[in-house]
């Protein structure tokens, strides 16, 4: 008998990622309040650290990207076998491309530590970080790409399941190897790096029992067309991968202007960023739940529909994430005294949460029709548009505003709403046109198996 696939409505994609978004902001939370409540030092460490780290993230998750634009267009068309195999040559690529990523960010360590200014003070906690984490990039993307799978599949509930697992597993083990806690000794930045290292190990257990279980997709197994496939995958891949990575590059320069004021900078927008994760949250679930559902429109030749749901999806999350963006700011100095009670740090974060409610809705815009053009397969267009707005226009408004008009942390805020405005702008009128009718990535049902 045939296995047949049944889809998902945009609803029963996003609630458990929701509800699993939602744990992350609260395990956030709690790991910055375990680090800052430790030292502020540790905190601006850990905080630099990924700022370097990004990159290795960004890059990561190259074969994820491309991998879920087939398996959705697959799906969205019926055919669940080729759409297993896709999933399978994305692990394998993935594992092979994580080794390259953990050779490159533990080789440039010191290299990227000076590149963005690291204070005197924390230089030795953030190369023992970025060191100790560059380790489990051998199998991040493992990670990556498996959650990928399993969006595509419509099974976020077992993403859920995965994030509760594992998220209270890393506070529990975070907290024993920070402070010390029975018969385990006080580690501080160790432990802060031990504890992610063991949860990304254990992570990647539970996904390869999830994905036989669930899915019926053994991990092991190599399937045929693996380098055709893998060149298809990279094809659509890179576009998206060389803007994250150009975003971290410009992500990189903030840091390096706002470490040149010193750490009480670095915590204002570390603060302000960790609370403002809980809009970045819903934009980013709703968008992954409409990419699923655009590739499966696409796959099936359903335009029409597909026009009309980025649109709107769009417009209600702009509009949601705004109301939600307020609230937040009312209620900034209570979030932002459960990190810190220097009042120079509050005052200037709750500034910058005023400032984010008008940055968020034309990001959730931006975000929302981005990745509906990569569901479609048009990954080029919007990704040249989108760093030639952050090259051209985003980074010398940071220059000008931090730097020549001395504005500080309040003036990457500044920045930040010029930048939205012109992406969602342009990522409209891209969406409008529908050049992405046109295009296509897989091969009619007639043609040869993968």
């Amino acid at each position: 008998m045939t296995e047949t696939f049944k889809r998902k409505n945009l609803f029963q994609l996003t609630l458990p990622l929701f509800l699993f978004g939602l744990m992350t902001i609260g395990v956030t939370f709690a790991d910055t309040m375990l680090l800052s409540n430790y030292s502020d030092n540790l905190a601006a460490a850990v905080s630099m650290a990924n700022q370097i780290l990004g990159i290795g993230y960004d890059l990561s998750g190259l074969m994820s990207i491309g991998a879920l634009i087939l398996i959705s267009q697959y799906l969205g068309r019926g055919d669940l076998e080729n759409a297993k195999n896709i999933a399978r040559i994305g692990f394998i690529a993935s594992v092979i491309f994580g080794m390259l990523i953990a050779a490159i960010l533990s080789g440039g360590a010191t290299f990227y530590a000076d590149w963005i200014n690291t204070p005197p003070e924390i230089y030795g906690d953030v190369l023992i970080y970025v060191y100790s984490i560059s380790v489990g990039f051998i199998f991040y993307g493992f990670v990556t790409t498996a959650l990928a799978a399993l969006r595509g599949f419509g099974k976020t509930l077992e993403i859920l399941l995965i994030g509760f697992v594992g998220n209270v597993v890393y506070l529990l083990f975070e907290y024993v190897l920070i402070y010390g806690v029975w018969i385990f000794p006080e580690l501080g930045i160790y432990g802060a790096a031990l504890s992610t290292i063991l949860i990304r190990g254990i992570n990647v257990l539970l996904l390869i029992w999830l994905l036989q279980w669930r899915l019926g997709l053994d991990v092991f197994k190599v399937p045929p067309g693996l380098w055709r496939q893998t060149k298809k995958i990279l094809k659509l891949s890179y576009p998206s991968v060389s803007e994250a990575l150009g975003y971290q590059l410009y992500q990189l320069f903030l840091v390096s202007l706002i470490a040149g004021i010193g750490v009480t900078a670095v915590l204002t927008r570390s603060y302000s960023l960790t609370i403002t994760q809980l809009l970045a949250m819903i934009v980013l679930v709703i968008s992954y739940g409409n990419e699923v559902l655009i590739g499966y429109d696409k796959g099936a030749g359903d335009h029409k529909i597909a026009f009309r749901r980025a649109l709107k999806t769009a417009v209600i999350t702009g509009f949601t994430v705004m109301l939600f963006g307020l609230l937040i700011a009312v209620f900034g100095k209570f979030f932002l005294e459960l990190f810190t009670r220097d009042q120079a740090i509050v005052s200037a974060a709750e500034e910058i949460l005023y400032l984010h409610i008008f940055s968020i809705p034309f990001q959730a815009i931006n975000l929302i029709l981005f990745n509906s053009l990569k569901a479609v397969g048009d990954v080029n267009r919007p990704v040249i548009v989108n760093l030639s707005i952050t090259f051209a226009i985003a980074l010398p408004l940071a220059w000008l505003f931090v730097s020549v008009m001395d504005m500080g942390v309040k003036g990457l805020w500044y920045g930040y709403i010029i930048e939205e405005i012109v992406k969602a702008t342009s990522m409209f009128l891209l969406w409008r046109y529908r050049n992405w009718q046109r295009l296509k990535i897989i091969e009619d049902p007639a043609a040869a198996a993968v």
